[in-house]
């Protein structure tokens, strides 16, 4: 069944290049953009899964640039209704060729509240819920301007304007039991079109400032930080006494993946210890495709990125699962890869929404890549403590979501309601938000699902993993299956080529004829009374189940080769008898001459059985133990009847019995040994 999902779309005044999500509600989103004549920031009501509507807008100046990247930062204390946005907005071009750049930006949003949804807001789930949307009248919203702020050092050029604020990241919100935001949050701000990069940590204050910066990385010539991310070092085994204000760091420069610790208490602008963990490996040497290069991460977990890399010359992207070192010393290692349709040239943007984990550990993740045919791909990660990460489920593509290109894409968080789980608590959902170029917001909705559904202290899920592993199980046995099979089938085709087996496969002309001379073996069935079940498989039967011989004797007038008449000797299963021991080999044929100076060919077992063979019987030779004069009689005699060509080579006359040459033949022979 397809799966339900709303969407919802609005149309602004002027393209958007940034969106953020409150993290305490998915009922609002924050926006920014600007182009042409207009600039400006948007408090979105994202509330109703069919509608969403511009709830607080905020007109800037439009001396100044546009809202390049930003961040929601509701603080500790703030009351529901109010949101507090860190933006990258450019000072005036005349001010930046001042070396003025205030550059980071904080805005305070104050969203219309209905009466009547206040109180809805504090029942558990709501805030990831349609719950409390009943109608009130409302208060009007509105939004202030805070602080301005340069961070960077990092200076433009005479006469050059072009530096800009490229990421906007904060550190995960985390709440307490109470409500309460469990630590101070850390940001941060990077350099785009700058001569010499830079990234800058600071403290998530309600107007962050110079003084609250904690840390700087200055990157080499040209040298820019692609995306970044933190994550909470809270949950680590070993856990010191700043744990909850201790967070890992990564960032990529589209090559490499770094990684460094910082705390929310330091206070420094010293750079913090990072340290490279993955490179892309350089192309081969002559390779004409040039380099893939990382577009986006995000945290996973403290030892688990997820890294969106596009191939080089729009050739295609794929979501890379990478398992960070445990100790310095150690390596990175890719866990999977997982390619993305080949419409999707390049991925623009990544994010992640990680739903709750239950007592065992086991959580759920969405991810959702953004791709330049305009379309949003979404997958489901499954982990668990014991069995780590599953393969990358996919979930559904949303096609065509904007008229323009996709400029950002965020979810919201989700806040799981609290154990044990009540019948009074409502539907779960995510929500998706993107913006584009073409003045566009769309919302999609997607609705969770508590699974065990009948626990009172369940996970959500978007998808319910039964089926997933169900099938990984079944891929596994597939997979198990195929190399006996193929074990069997090569340990088969040996047992032919040395003689233990008919030659069922025919495993012997698989080899050049070099080797076959040196390794193959005839297949010789043993007696009648002593064959096996195996060997009468390979025999045929008559109406009555009794295995049928095959012709014995083989007239010169029936003209067939000894390689043919040796096939079916030794596919039916006709038996050397007790000759077996005169020839150095086992051998089931034998040719000599008859009354009539003939060639005849026969099985060992009729010549047995007739009894006319006793005192010919010592006179028979293997073809080894021929004269090399006996060996051109018997070749020549053979060519002669149509039994042999050189171009089978000797390999077939050495299962082959020999009595003495016939007439003329044998005459020669002895004149010439004489």
């Amino acid at each position: 069944m397809a799966p339900t999902i709303h969407s919802a779309k609005l149309t602004l005044s002027c393209p958007l290049f940034a969106a953020d999500f409150d993290p305490r509600n998915n009922g609002r989103l924050l926006v920014g953009g600007g182009g042409g004549e207009g600039r400006s920031g948007s408090l979105i009501d994202t509330s109703r899964r069919d509608e969403i509507v511009e709830a607080v807008e905020l007109n800037l100046s439009r001396d100044e640039d546009s809202v390049t990247s930003l961040a929601a930062a509701p603080l500790a204390g703030d009351e529901a209704g109010t949101l507090v946005a860190l933006a990258g907005i450019n000072s005036s071009v005349e001010e930046q060729k001042k070396n003025n750049n205030r550059h980071l930006r904080a805005f305070r949003f104050e969203a219309p509240l209905k009466n009547t949804a206040v109180a809805a807001a504090d029942t558990p789930g709501a805030r990831n819920s349609e719950q409390g949307q009943k109608e009130g009248k409302a208060a009007p919203g509105k939004a202030t301007a805070l602080s301005q702020a340069s961070l960077f050092r990092t200076k433009n050029g005479p006469g050059s304007s072009d530096t800009y604020q490229r990421v906007t990241r904060l550190s995960p919100w985390a709440k307490e039991k109470d409500g309460t935001e469990k630590h101070a949050r850390i940001g941060a701000v990077a350099t785009g079109l700058a001569q010499s990069g830079e990234i800058v940590f600071f403290s998530a204050t309600e107007a962050p400032s110079e003084k609250d910066v904690i840390g700087r990385i200055q990157l080499a010539s040209n040298e820019e930080a692609e995306d970044l991310d933190f994550v909470s070092l809270e949950h680590e085994s070993e856990k010191t006494d700043d744990a909850h204000g201790r967070f890992l760091m990564a960032y990529t420069n589209g090559t490499d993946v770094m990684v460094g610790e910082l705390s929310s208490s330091s206070r420094s602008n010293s750079s913090p210890d990072v340290r490279s963990v993955y490179t892309i490996p350089l192309p081969a040497s002559g390779a004409r495709t040039g380099r893939p290069k990382f577009r986006a991460l995000r945290f996973l977990s403290p030892r688990t990125l997820l890294l969106l890399q596009n191939a080089p010359n729009r050739g295609g992207c794929e979501l890379i699962l990478l398992q960070l070192p445990s100790a310095k010393s150690s390596k990175s290692r890719i866990l999977q890869r997982r390619k993305l349709s080949k419409t999707v040239k390049i991925g623009l943007g990544l994010d992640i929404c990680q739903l709750r984990t239950n007592p065992q550990g086991q959580q759920q993740t969405v991810i959702a890549v953004s791709g330049s045919d305009n379309s949003i791909t979404l997958f489901t990660l499954e982990y668990g403590p014991k069995r780590g990460f599953s393969k990358f489920r996919p979930y559904t593509t949303l096609r065509d979501v904007h008229p323009f290109s996709m400029t950002k894409l965020t979810f919201s968080t989700f806040i799981a309601p609290p154990h044990p789980v009540t019948p009074e608590v409502g539907p779960q959902n995510i929500k998706l938000a993107s913006v584009s170029m073409g003045n566009t917001v769309v919302v999609h909705t997607f609705p969770l699902s508590p699974f065990p559904t009948s626990s009172r202290t369940p996970r959500y899920v978007l998808v319910v993993p039964g089926p997933a592993e169900i099938w990984e199980l079944v891929y596994s046995i597939v997979v198990l299956l195929f190399s006996l099979f193929a074990i069997c089938l090569a340990m088969l085709a040996f047992t032919e080529i040395r003689g233990g087996t008919p030659p069922f496969l025919g495993a012997t002309e698989w080899l050049p004829d070099g080797i076959r001379s040196l390794i193959a073996r005839d297949y010789v069935v043993p007696p009648r009374e002593k064959l096996t079940y195996f060997d009468t498989l390979f025999a045929s039967n008559n109406a009555n189940g009794e295995t049928v011989p095959i012709a014995k004797t083989f007239p010169e007038a029936q003209i067939e080769s000894l390689r043919e008449i040796l096939d079916r000797v030794h596919r039916v299963g006709a038996a050397p008898a007790d000759l077996e021991t005169t020839a150095p080999q086992s051998v089931s044929v034998i040719v000599r001459c008859d009354a009539e100076e003939s060639v005849l060919v026969e099985t060992a077992e009729s010549a047995v059985e007739a009894g006319d063979l006793e005192e010919e019987k010592r006179k028979l030779q293997a073809w080894m133990d021929l004269s090399e004069a006996e060996q051109s009689a018997w070749k020549q005699r053979l060519v002669d009847a149509g039994r042999w060509t050189a171009s089978e080579g000797e390999s077939i006359l050495l299962g082959v019995l020999f009595g003495e040459t016939c007439g003329a033949l044998g005459r020669a022979v002895r004149e010439e040994l004489a």
